[in-house]
């Protein structure tokens, strides 16, 4: 495993280095890279900035940059949920890839680029433990053909072995994306594919085993299964704009003779878009497995419907929508200074079901048909899946939008099911920020609600497998959610206070025997989430505390804490450094439990967790000149003089990986 990691490695960093090394066209041209994504579909390009700083880069990682603090099994691309409510994602429309929804890479997640040279970024982060080595390998380049015309490709490979028995993830995803954009006609398209793997052990027989007396990898573990996750998606967006001409004045960039930079003014003409036509083709497939090898163990399930001998169950998801739309830009309308959107969708779904649903859970067990079939021949019953159910849904919606201005922007849009069998689903979001300035800094005012009303998933409503089955009418959930944030990030002191709030109305959560269950009435949560960080010319001190309270149904801990005490400064002019301590705190609360069949998160009231602090120490470098970046770090130290305390859970029964040292670098490749 190792060998090739560092293969593959070695080949990523010869491609890197052979894009940097490559002469440029033009001696006169600078560097230049935008980025941006497409995050809706409508498909109003959101500007991103790139990922330079080196700050806190020990700390970069898919489950960090999901939420500061998550219930998971302990090990890299585990089944995930944030602790904290308002973090939490809806990504993608299919209720068995919920728990991996953080380490999912779609078409709206993809960053589109224009460049003046290559562009490229390679990472490789390694966690140095004897038999549960853990590699995390990135990779992105891109490059223009031609001023308007650019192509990428991203890459992403995780794997964890784990410090327990029948731990092990794997994930394998990555995108290749192209764009282009005249001064009428532009298209974005992308296609990107995801393959995760985890074994699934059902957490520990035992929490005092957790004393010291065994080893990690020796603690028994509950069951021995093995979950997958598959998906692939595809985007095309395309359109012609409208435009007039307009003389602008600019400054520019240019090499003298003597090869200075300097600027000049000039005058260009640029095109306005005025109206807009746009269509949108997006597809994604999604393929959840679950499977059990050995004999069923009948200890952990309360049931068991299908095969006695190994559980193999399957989901399937197909989604093909087309989006066409006119917009009224934004830039041209002087009068008003904001745009109109109008758009039409249809989206059809297919579902797979199971194809052996004849089993009465009625009749004793060994009475049953499907008992005695498999009994002589377990293995004709190779999968789950079945007939083809498709659904057809037709949208229409709109959107008014403000997306320039100095001091103030918004947005509102809405949709709305006119047919199919999401007939009256709806949903309205609204947003707005205001920007003040305040002596030499400037105050940012952010506000934003929504309202809408969503059909069940098709397998909530209709589900069977080895050891669930449910047959449901659920009720459409309506949901309202207002919150605004308010920041003053001044030189010294960076103060940040975002207050969110949500009423669900039959809300749809599983109970403790992992069954989907509606609330009858209104279920509510409330966050208030507090920021300060204190900057000096050497030491930072970040700070982020987090309240929530919500109704049972929803589980989360009444105070999470993350602290982060680190120095930072500038050695022999070119190497930038940053070294310290952080620390990760959530209080004690009915943490919800994965039921791995299902992979659901389901609320129960035996175990609490938390109360345990989790603490890291990190060195952290940035060479200037190379734009390279460099760390070690070294997770769970505290773990080290408190052995003899148990408590370091993530979810009931699922510890928390040991102590850990870790490097990583960031390479990124321009000049």
């Amino acid at each position: 495993m190792r060998r090739r990691t560092l293969l593959i490695l070695s080949m990523l960093l010869c491609l890197s280095a052979i894009a940097w090394a490559a002469p440029k066209k033009s001696k006169g041209t600078k560097y230049i890279i935008r980025a941006w994504t497409l995050p809706a579909y409508t498909l109003r390009a959101d500007t991103q900035q790139l990922d330079t700083s080196y700050l806190n880069l020990p700390m970069r990682n898919m489950q960090d940059d999901y939420s500061m603090s998550y219930a998971w099994n302990g090990n890299l691309v585990s089944p995930i949920q944030s602790r904290l409510y308002f973090d939490r994602q809806e990504k993608i429309d299919d209720i068995f890839g919920s728990q991996y929804q953080p380490y999912i890479l779609t078409p709206q997640d993809v960053r589109f680029y224009n460049t003046t040279i290559p562009y490229s970024k390679i990472g490789y982060q390694h966690g140095f433990t004897s038999y549960h080595e853990e590699h995390d390998l990135s990779f992105m380049f891109t490059g223009n053909i031609n001023k308007r015309l650019n192509l990428g490709l991203q890459l992403n490979y995780l794997n964890g072995a784990g410090h327990y028995s029948f731990q092990d993830a794997k994930l394998f995803n990555g995108a290749v994306f192209g764009s282009y954009n005249g001064n009428h006609y532009f298209l974005h398209a992308a296609v990107t594919w995801n393959t995760l793997s985890n074994f699934e052990n059902g957490g520990i027989q035992k929490q005092i085993d957790l004393n010291g007396t065994l080893e990690p990898e020796d603690i028994p573990v509950r069951i021995k299964g093995m979950s997958g996750y598959k998906y692939i998606s595809g985007m095309l967006n395309h359109g012609y704009s409208l435009t007039i001409e307009r003389q602008q004045q600019k400054q520019i960039e240019t090499k003298n003779e003597e090869g200075i930079w300097e600027t000049r003014d000039t005058t260009v003409t640029i095109h306005i878009p005025v109206i807009t036509f746009a269509h949108t083709f997006e597809t994604n497939n999604s393929v959840h497995r679950y499977r059990e090898k050995d004999s069923v163990n009948a200890a952990f399930y309360a049931q068991t419907l299908r095969n006695p001998f190994t559980s193999r169950d399957s989901s399937n998801v197909l989604t093909i929508s087309n989006t066409l739309s006119v917009t009224f830009e934004e830039a041209y309308n002087r009068l008003l200074r904001f745009g109109i959107t109008a758009y039409a969708r249809q989206e059809d779904q297919r579902y797979l079901r199971v194809i052996n649903d004849y089993y009465d859970p009625q009749l004793p067990f060994l009475n049953n048909p499907a008992v005695h079939i498999l009994a002589a021949a377990p293995h004709l019953l190779a999968d789950s899946l079945m007939r083809a159910q498709w659904t057809h849904n037709t949208f229409v919606g709109g959107s008014i939008h403000k997306n320039t201005g100095k001091w103030f922007r918004f947005g509102v849009n809405g949709e709305v099911c006119l047919l199919g069998y999401k007939l009256g689903q709806f949903r309205i979001n609204g947003d707005a920020s205001f920007f003040i300035p305040i002596a030499k800094d400037t105050m940012a005012i952010r506000i934003g609600a929504f309202v809408r009303s969503d059909k069940p998933h098709q397998y909530l409503m209709e589900y069977t497998s080895n050891h669930f089955q449910w047959k449901n009418d659920f009720r459409q959930v309506f949901r309202f959610r207002v919150g605004g944030q308010v920041e003053y990030p001044t030189r010294w002191v960076k103060p940040s206070v975002k207050i969110d709030f949500e009423n669900i109305t039959n809300l749809i959560y599983y109970n403790a025997q992992g069954l989907p269950t509606q609330r009858e009435g209104n279920a509510q949560v409330f966050a208030a989430d507090v920021r300060c960080d204190i900057t000096t010319p050497w030491v930072n001190l970040e700070n982020h505390v987090v309240y929530q309270a919500s109704s049972g149904e929803l589980p989360v801990p009444a105070f999470t804490l993350y602290h982060n005490l680190y120095y930072h400064g500038t050695w022999f002019k070119a190497l930038d450094t940053q070294m310290g301590v952080d620390l990760k705190f959530f209080t004690r609360y009915f943490s919800p439990l994965l039921n791995p069949a299902t992979g659901q998160f389901c609320v129960q009231q035996t175990a609490q967790i938390g109360n345990y602090p989790m603490m890291s120490a990190y060195i952290n470098f940035y060479v200037r000149l190379l734009h390279l970046r460099f760390y070690a770090q070294y997770t769970h130290i505290n773990h080290l003089f408190m052995r003899d305390n148990t408590d370091y859970l993530a979810m009931p029964l699922y510890p928390m990986n040991p102590d850990i040292f870790r490097l990583g670098i960031t390479w990124h490749f321009y000049r």
